[in-house]
């Protein structure tokens, strides 16, 4: 097969799953675009007054040890839900607001079910999605990842002057993590090769939208389809 008949296989492939997903957004190679980013964090770094705060952090309603890092849920739960995101996707916000609280509230915080959040920043949203998921992984570090992870999604309409070092370092503080060691984690690039890693993993799984939803490695043809993840779960909990 030649190059550009792969390329139009893909194409097909990549636009039939757009239509079973009531519209995911599209895929696009990641690319972290170094010096843009190094700019923007250099730049955010300067302009930003450091300070440090150490107020407790909202946290999601399940017992602490069900939390780490991305990882929500019932460590011992025999099913796991992964969500492969883009903080910029419009439709990974409509997956958090309508689909991922109502899993939350009847597999998740029960125990039958945890959910694991991963990086899969697309090209056509950079710089901010790349930086986005930067920030959400230094978050991490502080163990306030899935608070972090819902500010992003609720600036998302503002565009990609939500995500600048800036912005970002804003929630961290309205969020009541530490400040300074969230910049240093975001001025050091701490977990670029992270998000490369995981990136790498979503195109080895043949993944080529967001949101891409799995349970148990099974790929959920709609992200939105409750009863078809309904079907699925309870399927797998018989």
């Amino acid at each position: 097969m030649t190059k550009s008949s792969n390329l139009r296989s893909v194409s097909k492939s990549a636009a039939a799953r757009r239509t079973r997903a009531g519209g995911s957004s599209s895929f696009a190679v990641w690319l972290i675009g170094g010096s843009i980013l190094v700019v923007a964090l250099v730049v955010g770094f300067i302009m930003y007054n450091n300070r440090t705060v150490t107020s407790p952090i909202a946290a999601p309603a399940v017992p602490a040890a069900w939390i780490n890092r991305t990882t929500l849920g019932n460590p011992e739960a025999k099913i796991t839900i992964q969500a492969w995101e883009d903080f910029l996707c419009p439709h990974c916000k409509r997956w958090n607001t309508d689909v991922q609280p109502k899993l939350f509230d009847a597999y998740i915080k029960t125990g039958q079910a945890r959910l694991e959040f991963h990086q899969f920043p697309l090209q056509s949203h950079n710089p901010g999605a790349t930086m986005a998921a930067l920030s959400s992984e230094c978050a991490a570090d502080q163990n306030a990842f899935w608070p972090y992870h819902d500010k992003l999604f609720e600036v998302q309409e503002q565009g990609q002057d939500a995500y600048t070092m800036e912005k970002l370092t804003s929630y961290a503080r309205e969020l009541h993590l530490e400040e300074k060691p969230f910049i240093q984690c975001m001025s050091s690039l701490q977990h670029q090769s992270d998000i490369a890693e995981s990136v790498a993993k979503a195109l080895k799984l043949g993944l080529n939208s967001t949101p891409s939803v799995l349970i148990n490695d099974q790929v959920m043809a709609d992200p939105y389809n409750e009863t078809a993840f309904k079907t699925e779960i309870d399927k797998l909990t018989k």
